[in-house]
């Protein structure tokens, strides 16, 4: 029977991916090898397909495939959803095999060359894509999912798991980054029987203080434990958002509130946050509960989130940092089912709800008087516009700057390499509440326009300057100057005379002027003292990790006092 489907899944692939797998590499080879080859690449486009919806001809191009592919058979960049999906394949005709353990080193060792931008040790495919690929991991809130995919077995043998798991605990130690699917036999049939989207997706749910809503079509709506909201990423991941706008969109500043809510403040959650709205092909209420509307579990077929995508995985994500937090949690939960429903009525309800405008963290701060005065000052004493309200144009460098570069720009000079790391991993967090800290120690009644105007003049003379190095640098150095960009702008503002910050009339141009060779010193320092001290550490994490970037900057701080 598994080699039967193997012969299933495998005339699937020769339907929808002949013709457009590059073979060019197994020109003048054995028939036998070049099919083999075939249906190895089409595996990995197929898995592409699963996790992004690419068209066959878009999953085909992002097969990586040949020699000297260091563990990575296809890689595709979600730019929608800030992510990037990394395919090993392997082909089993038996349909019974497991991962060996050197196939599992071999792509995690594929994955940190990659996390660590060392292109020269992957395929010309691969290399060819390099700047796309080099600018989606400076993203500093990209995420990873690393896919195997196998005709053989779903589950990994304890040997492979094993590299899996020392691999995520390592480069998840403070953000969930990567994750790990496991795409098998099972998988990869159910695809071709329903299709690319996977089965139906079906569930009891249990809902509290329920109600219903008859007409025109029917719904039903209340609170549901977030534990069993987190359950439903846990068995069905972004199949969930098969209709929806947007999949989860991973370490977001939005995403990183949910999930520090839900830790801090479980039982408050109900109160702070939207909820979910699920599209299902048809709901029943089972007899449990009764009559009552307190509790009663419903049976919900064809479930589709269509709004609350980024709820579902950081309650997920919260669940995975301490899962009793969400014991307390309840969300507001509604599903809408299609019985009955016009044709585009799940397009119209998807649209409509996911077109409504929010309200950002911007829009408070807009409320703060130190920002008014701010705005008045930055335009009275330096002719500077200040941009602080949502909606309006953003000046020209030369004629002002915005409150988000004023945000990052003062938590750089703050001196604290926790307000540097926030600034790179969460900036959001720096002003989700005016009224205390962090925030309260960037914007005060001692932050002047001058302050804000000269820290940004000196955030973007140093961007720029990275900017210029980065063509010179290779491999891990790149990567430093990079994702390590926040960090050498704190190093440069301590290398500067702060203290004249504020001065009106202090010559400011001065100390501007030593932006190049400071930051070429400080870049030098900081990769002497990374490779020193960590020099195994995967570099996207690293500066997300308060306690080591703490102990970096004091380093390069010693390194640069003493030369």
């Amino acid at each position: 029977m598994r080699a039967l489907r193997v012969r299933h899944i495998q005339d699937s692939l020769s339907r929808d991916f002949e013709n457009l797998i590059d073979l060019s590499d197994y020109k003048g080879k054995p028939a036998e090898q070049r099919r083999t080859a075939f249906f190895s690449r089409a595996l990995a486009a197929r898995a592409i397909q699963r996790y992004t919806g690419a068209t066959p001809i878009e999953s085909a191009k992002s097969v990586v495939d040949g020699f000297g592919d260091n563990g990575i058979d296809a890689i595709a960049i979600d730019e929608e959803n800030r992510r990037i999906v990394v395919v090993q394949s392997k082909l089993d005709n038996s349909g019974n095999a497991g991962l060996s353990q050197a196939d599992a080193l071999k792509v995690r060792n594929g994955c940190g060359d990659l996390f660590n931008m060392r292109f020269d040790r992957f395929s010309e495919a691969l290399q060819e894509r390099q700047e796309a690929i080099s600018a989606a991991l400076s993203d500093a809130a990209v995420t990873f999912i690393v896919v195997i995919a196998t005709t053989g077995r779903s589950t990994l043998p304890d040997e492979a798991k094993i590299v899996f798991d020392d691999f995520l605990e390592e480069v998840n130690e403070n953000d969930s980054v990567v994750s790990l699917e496991v795409l098998g036999l099972k998988e990869f049939h159910s695809m071709v029987v329903e299709g690319t989207a996977g089965p139906s997706i079906d569930m009891t749910v249990p809902i509290e203080q329920w109600g219903t809503v008859d007409l025109p079509f029917e719904a039903y709506y209340g609170l549901v434990q977030a534990s069993e909201i987190a359950s439903w990423y846990e068995d069905h991941g972004d199949r969930l958002f098969s209709q929806n706008l947007r999949k989860s969109l991973g370490n977001t500043d939005v995403n990183e509130g949910l999930t520090a809510t839900l830790l801090s403040q479980g039982q408050h959650f109900w109160y702070f946050n939207n909820g979910i709205t699920a599209l299902c092909q048809s709901i029943k209420k089972t007899p449990r509960g009764g009559a009552t509307h307190a509790y009663g579990d419903f049976v919900v077929n064809g479930v589709s989130v269509v709004n609350g995508a980024q709820t579902v995985a950081s309650i997920h994500r919260a669940g995975k940092k301490r899962e009793a937090a969400l014991t307390d949690a309840r969300v507001w939960v509604r599903f809408i089912s299609l019985e009955g429903c016009p044709p585009d009525f799940a397009i119209d309800v998807t649209r409509a709800t996911n077109t409504q405008n929010s309200v950002e963290n911007r829009d408070f701060v807009a409320l703060d008087p130190q920002q008014d005065r701010l705005r008045r000052d930055m335009l009275l004493s330096l002719h500077k516009q200040y941009s602080v309200k949502r909606g309006e144009s953003a000046p020209a460098e030369a004629d002002g700057c915005t409150v988000e570069d004023a945000i990052v720009a003062l938590a750089c000079a703050h001196d604290n390499p926790y307000y540097t790391v926030m600034s790179k991993s969460s900036v959001g967090r720096l002003s989700e509440n005016t009224e205390r800290a962090p925030y309260v120690n960037l914007f005060n009644g001692g932050t002047t326009a001058h302050r804000v105007w000269r820290c940004v003049q000196v955030m973007r003379a140093v961007e720029v300057d990275l900017q210029e190095r980065r063509p010179n640098l290779y491999d891990r150095e790149f990567a430093i100057a990079t994702h390590g960009n926040r960090i050498i702008l704190q190093l440069v503002f301590n290398q500067l005379n702060l203290a004249k910050v504020s001065d009106p009339h202090y010559n400011w141009d001065s100390e501007l002027s030593k932006v190049h060779s400071v930051t070429g010193k400080v870049l030098e320092a900081l990769i002497t003292a990374i490779e020193e001290s960590y020099p195994g550490n995967y570099l996207a994490p690293l500066f997300k990790n308060t306690t080591k970037c703490r102990d970096l900057v004091g380093q390069v701080q010693k390194k640069l006092s003493a030369s």
